[in-house]
C-alpha cells in the first residue's frame, strides 16, 4: 500500500481523553502510516497534549491562547504543506479498517482533483455518532406521509437547501433526487453547496483553496453566532453566498465518527 499524497491536520483544543482515543484508532486501522505529514494543532497547550502528539508521531503546532474553530484551522493549515489536506477535530475516531480507508482516500484525493470539489465529507454513514442533526431536519421535510408533503409545500425553499441530507439518509439518493444529487460510484455523491451547508468534522479539502477561499470568507463575514465565543467557519458559511456559490461537495460512506468522550465547554 503506497503512501497516499495528503497530509493529516487535528485541531485539539483541550479533551485530551477523545484525542488519545482518535490517535489510536488512526495507529490500528492504518490511518497514520499513510503519510509522513501529520500535525496536532494544541491551542492552550500543555505537556499532556504534546505528549499525546508525540507518542503518534505527529507534530504538534503550539499556541498559547484558545483561538476558537475559525482560526484554530486557518493556524493548522497555515503549517501544513500544499495539496490535499484532511483536516479533523480531536474526537473523531476511525471507525473503518486499514484496506477501507486507504480505498476511500484514495478515491476521494483522485476526484478531489479530477471534479474540482471544494470539500469531500468523511463522516461515516453507517456510523457517524451523535449528534447528526441534519439528519432529524431532513426526515421532517422529506418523510413520505401527509406532514412532511404539508411541510414541504410551505417551505419549499427549505426544503430544497436540506436534499444533499439524503446522500446520508437514502440508499440511492440518486433516485430520489434525480435532478440534484449524482451518483459517482457506489457510495459515492456529488451535491452542490446550493442543498448542503459547509461542515467541520472529518474532511479533505485542498489547502490553499480552503485558505483563500473558505477561510477568507469566513473571516470576513459578520455574524452574531458564536461558539464558545469565536466564529467556527459553520455558522458563517450557512448564507446565500455559500448556496449561490454552488460548490462541489463530495459525499463518501464515511470513516470517522464523532466520539467527545468528555465535556470541553460547548
Amino acid at each position: 500500500m503506497d503512501d497516499l499524497r495528503f497530509a493529516i491536520g487535528i485541531l485539539s483544543w483541550k479533551g485530551y481523553d477523545s484525542l488519545d482515543n482518535s490517535l489510536y484508532s488512526y495507529k490500528i486501522n492504518g490511518l497514520s502510516s499513510m503519510t509522513d505529514h501529520k500535525f496536532v494543532c494544541l491551542p492552550e497547550y500543555t505537556e499532556e497534549g504534546i505528549k499525546i502528539a508525540e507518542k503518534y508521531n505527529y507534530k504538534p503546532i503550539l499556541i498559547d491562547q484558545n483561538l476558537g474553530i475559525l482560526e484554530g484551522f486557518k493556524k493548522l493549515a497555515e503549517k501544513m504543506p500544499k495539496g490535499p489536506i484532511l483536516l479533523l477535530e480531536n474526537d473523531l475516531e476511525l471507525v473503518e479498517n486499514k484496506i477501507e480507508t486507504y480505498k476511500q482516500l484514495k478515491k476521494s484525493i483522485d476526484l478531489l482533483n479530477e471534479h474540482k470539489i471544494i470539500q469531500v465529507r468523511l463522516r461515516s454513514k453507517n456510523n457517524p455518532g451523535e449528534p447528526f442533526e441534519g439528519l432529524k431536519k431532513y426526515k421532517k421535510y422529506w418523510s413520505n406521509n401527509l406532514m412532511s408533503r404539508i411541510i414541504r409545500f410551505l417551505r419549499p425553499l427549505k426544503a430544497r437547501k436540506l436534499i444533499g441530507t439524503s446522500t446520508y439518509c437514502l440508499n440511492d439518493p440518486e433516485k430520489f433526487h434525480p435532478d440534484i444529487v449524482k451518483k459517482i460510484s457506489k457510495g459515492f455523491y456529488l451535491v452542490p453547496s446550493s442543498v448542503l451547508t459547509w461542515a467541520n468534522l472529518a474532511i479533505l479539502v485542498d489547502r490553499d483553496i480552503y485558505l483563500e477561499t473558505i477561510i477568507k470568507k469566513a473571516e470576513n463575514t459578520v455574524s452574531n453566532k458564536y461558539v464558545n465565543g469565536f466564529k467556527n467557519i459553520e455558522i458563517e458559511l450557512n448564507n446565500l453566498w455559500w448556496r449561490k456559490k454552488e460548490f462541489k461537495i463530495l459525499i463518501t460512506p464515511g470513516l470517522f465518527k464523532h466520539n467527545r468522550l468528555s465535556y470541553r465547554g460547548y
